[in-house]
């Protein structure tokens, strides 16, 4: 199976599973014009939420039962009345965060009141439709017997299978776009900072589908890599997109640069030295995403590293001016587009997971030191990788427990914002880089 293509065109999501397909508008679940029915719909004990297994059923039935008692994003709503809810909103000047749209397009299921079904409750926070798309459109299609997956998604369910369309889908809260704004006002208020790996954060969801052979005949199955790589694409993507359209004014939206670059000691750290061909002093913006599609690209596509590396840093040392940041920025969004179309004809071979990897830690040494969005990124995606290969067989379980070791001196050195240690990372990288050379 070739990794899904995420292009985009006139303000929509494109999937293209292979180059003889055409692409398919998906649409972002809240951009649908269908009506959004509500929890309470999708959920009753006649559907999602019922108490035993349908007879015959290809899906376990009890879906809600595990998003309401595992699922955060049930709590999303909630978590906007609690006390750090309550103390971000009265930062930021509202006088509730339940009540305000920009909280709301988040935790919720944000859409217009005369798109809300009888049973649709803002209070069910990120529910079913946050994710599925308006069950008004597909649920006539959806409750036949005769339904496939196609039809379903033909009748306007989101989906979710596809590695682009769930990239775009994540990222639209999880990193923020044109409408859910991560903005440098919103940390400073005390909103936890976005960070997000597409692959790390579906394995640590609560799993509310069961992967048998019997969803694999109904849907197309990424791979864990396709689902990594889908992450960092639409991650890169969005970020260059961000920057060349911040050409208004002297600075971009701060929420895009590295937060260190301001927020840390000078003291702190005797090695720390600026990126390279970036002035001491001079701001950076965030680019975690660049330095782990490097690692990607040293396998995919070769040739175009260094392009790659050549247009970050392009845009590093230009980022603080507006007169070139927005061309420097649309040149490393096209390096990130070539870099989309190389695997979008890329045959994956059952050792791309290790030797990427490896590519990654090679990349990371050569980028050293980084930034800590940087290391914490090479972090989880090595964490992806790794599991990636033992959960498929192919990395065996002594093997795994030795890399797995070095791959805690990975998290140990990243630690947190407060505590990471450039240098200690980079002797971390040393050593799971020979462990991994051991395989």
């Amino acid at each position: 199976m070739l990794p899904l293509l995420l292009i985009s065109l006139t303000g929509l999501w494109y999937v293209a599973a292979s180059a003889a397909e055409p692409a398919t508008p998906v649409g972002l679940p809240h951009e649908r014009t269908a009506r959004f029915l509500g929890v309470d719909t999708c959920g009753s004990t006649e559907c999602h939420g019922s108490r035993e297994p349908w007879r015959n059923a290809t899906v376990a039935m009890k879906e809600r039962t595990i998003w309401e008692a595992h699922d955060r994003h049930a709590k999303a709503f909630s978590s906007l009345s609690s006390t750090a809810g309550q103390q971000i909103a009265h930062n930021l000047g509202l006088a509730d965060a339940a009540q305000a749209a920009d909280c709301l397009v988040c935790h919720t299921t944000y859409v217009p009141a005369a798109q809300r079904g009888a049973k649709f409750s803002l209070e069910a926070g990120v529910g079913c439709e946050s994710c599925h798309g308006p069950g008004g459109g597909f649920l006539a299609v959806h409750m036949q017997p005769t339904a496939t997956h196609a039809a379903n998604v033909a009748a306007g369910l989101y989906p979710t299978n596809e590695p682009a369309a769930r990239a775009a889908l994540c990222l639209s809260c999880h990193q923020g776009d044109n409408v859910r704004k991560a903005s440098h006002q919103l940390y400073g208020a005390g909103h936890p900072r976005l960070r997000f790996e597409l692959d790390t954060y579906t394995a640590l969801q609560p799993m509310h589908v069961n992967l048998d052979a019997d969803y694999r005949r109904r849907k197309p199955l990424a791979s864990h890599v396709q689902l990594w790589m889908a992450g960092q694409i639409a991650a890169g993507l969005q970020q260059a997109a961000a920057l060349a359209g911040a050409n208004s004014g002297r600075w971009p939206e701060l929420a895009l640069f590295d937060c260190h670059g301001c927020h840390r000691g000078i003291n702190d750290d005797p090695q720390y030295r600026p990126r390279q061909g970036v002035k001491s002093g001079a701001l950076t913006f965030n680019d975690s995403a660049f330095v782990v599609l490097r690692g990607a690209a040293r396998i995919v596509n070769p040739t175009q590293v260094d392009a790659l590396r050549r247009a970050t840093r392009a845009l590093q040392v230009s980022v603080n001016d507006p007169g070139s940041r927005a061309s420097r920025a649309t040149a490393l969004k096209q390096e990130v587009e070539m870099l989309a179309s190389a695997l979008h004809t890329y045959h994956e071979q059952s050792s791309d997971g290790l030797a990427i990897a490896r590519a990654l830690v090679d990349e990371a040494k050569a980028e050293a030191p980084l930034a800590f969005t940087a290391a914490e990124s090479v972090a989880m995606s090595l964490a992806t990788l790794i599991a990636a290969e033992f959960d498929e067989g192919r990395l065996p379980p002594a093997d795994f427990e030795r890399v797995n070791a070095t791959l805690n001196e990975i998290y140990l050195a990243v630690g947190n914002e407060r505590t990471y240690r450039p240098t200690a990372f980079a002797k971390a990288l040393n050593s799971i880089g020979a462990s991994l050379g051991q395989h």
